[in-house]
């Protein structure tokens, strides 16, 4: 008997997110990862003493607060806003999944800024829903005419600023109108806005259609410890949480994000730190003939390679010298294109080194 018969047609036809080339089967010496957008200047002891902090403060024996209550008061104490307005799942992706599923079924429209994280388009598929393209200008800006009048045709719209994989974030007063003239719900995601400019998170007192989304996983250097959550109008929430299983965050990662938060301004120093070392980054790659690099308000850079080489192989060079970057050349609009993480000054300085000799 084959088991596809029992299985539904649309998810045969869907392509898992696969993340191979991240997390290569065969050993290679010397392996740096700059491909995840993870943040190695946290430095690992101070992490460490926060999960023993952790750990003498919790029973693994004991199922973990429901609802993620722990984290949810400590989220909404640190942002200064009502805890009934956030929602906290297992990694952003749990969140994500919660959202789409609340809204969107068979043929419902999901608005996508494209080319952007690929997380948006897959939990849409999942539920059978209907991705409605719009693509960014040339310069990566946001194609607001275009966005607004066919966000008609969806329930959600979708924006990431700073955006993945490009870097930039948007500009403020654009996404305002977005949310002003759109009668979608507003999802703008800010995984990367410890790096960037501005926030909209206070701006969902003041509307009940906009929902914004964050992440431990990369700022915080929290990604194993899966922590993502949403900001909006409580009803909204409310809602929302009718999709979320008991126990959904474990004890461990309510109390790590308690003690994050305890620590902002440890944190908040090695923000700027990423930020200085991605400047330098951009400099430096900027100096290399054949590379176009285009500007970064997150904690990675994009560039393009001009030279005639084609991206797929220089992230293959750099995969077998022991260097893991993303190759995004296939993405609509980044043609020869490849993104790579901010890391430490020694993983920045091999990085450019082994680029050089590749493209000399």
């Amino acid at each position: 008997m084959s088991y596809t018969k029992h299985v539904r047609k649309d998810l045969l036809e869907i392509s898992p997110y696969r993340l191979d080339t991240d997390f290569p089967s065969e050993a290679i010496p010397n392996l740096v990862r700059m491909s995840l957008n993870e943040n190695p200047l946290i430095e690992k002891p101070k992490l460490t003493q926060m999960l023993k902090n952790v750990i003498a403060k919790v029973d693994p024996r004991d199922y973990p607060e429901p609802h993620a209550r722990v984290a949810v008061d400590a989220i909404s104490k640190f942002h200064k806003i009502d805890p009934l307005k956030v929602l906290v799942g297992n990694g952003l992706d749990d969140v994500l999944d919660r959202l789409v599923r609340t809204f969107v079924d068979k043929d419902s429209g999901v608005l996508v800024a494209e080319p952007t994280f690929f997380m948006y388009t897959y939990y849409t598929q999942l539920c059978q829903g209907k991705k409605i393209e719009v693509m960014l200008n040339n310069d990566f800006s946001l194609d607001i005419e275009t966005l607004i009048r066919t966000s008609k045709d969806a329930k959600l719209v979708f924006i990431c600023s700073p955006n993945s994989p490009t870097g930039n974030q948007f500009e403020r007063d654009e996404i305002i109108q977005i949310i002003e003239k759109c009668n979608s719900i507003v999802v703008i995601d800010e995984t990367y806005v410890d790096f960037g400019k501005y926030s909209m998170l206070e701006l969902t007192n003041k509307y009940d259609n906009l929902i914004v989304l964050r992440t431990f996983s990369k700022a915080y250097g929290l990604a194993g410890i899966r922590i993502g959550y949403l900001i909006g109008e409580s009803g909204l929430v409310d809602t929302i949480k009718k999709t979320v299983h008991p126990f959904n965050v474990g004890t461990l990662a309510q109390h790590l994000v308690v003690e994050a938060l305890k620590n902002h301004v440890y944190f908040k120093k090695r923000f700027k730190a990423v930020i200085k070392e991605r400047n330098w980054l951009i400099q430096e790659l900027k100096s290399i003939d054949g590379v176009t690099v285009f500007p970064s308000d997150a904690n990675f850079i994009l560039f393009k390679i001009i030279n005639g080489k084609s991206s797929s192989k220089i992230q293959n060079d750099l995969r077998r010298k022991g260097l893991l970057i993303k190759d995004r050349g296939k993405i609509p609009m980044l043609q020869n294109c490849l993104r790579v993480t901010v890391g430490t000054r020694a993983s920045n300085k091999r990085f450019l080194r082994e680029l050089r000799r590749i493209l000399s």
